[in-house]
Parts: C-alpha cells; structure tokens; sequence
C-alpha cells in the first residue's frame, strides 16, 4: 500500500488576496482526501510573501509529520 501526502496554497481570492487557504491531501490506493483546511490571512498587504511563507512551512511540517506517523 503507498500513500502519499501533499498540500496546496491558494490565494483567496486572486487579485489583491487577502488570505492563502492551506489543503492538506492524502493519497493512499487512488482514493484521495483532503484532511485540513486552514486559512491564513495577510496581515500585511505590502508584504503577502511572508504570509506565503508561513502558510508553506506549515504545510511542509504538516506532510513531515503525517508521513512518519505512517511509518511507524
């Protein structure tokens, strides 16, 4: 059985966003589910890029920490 982890950030909305949403999936056998939804906002719109940042970092942590409870 394989099981893959990933995730997704999207600006909401496209123009001038105003928060990322964070998805989380898990992918085991074709069947797909998304396990988290988490909004970040922009808190400042000069910079959204630190925002972007810290939305990816989760994410990064997130799929870090569910692929080694799958391994163990």
């Amino acid at each position: 059985m394989s099981k893959f982890a990933y995730y997704t950030i999207t600006p909401q909305p496209e123009k001038n966003p105003v928060a990322y949403i964070f998805r989380l999936f898990s992918e085991t056998c074709g069947t797909m589910d998304c396990l988290e939804t988490k909004a970040f906002p922009i808190r400042n719109p000069n910079n959204p890029q630190i925002t972007y940042g810290e939305a990816d970092l989760y994410g990064q942590l997130s799929v870090s920490a569910l692929m080694a409870e799958v391994q163990s």
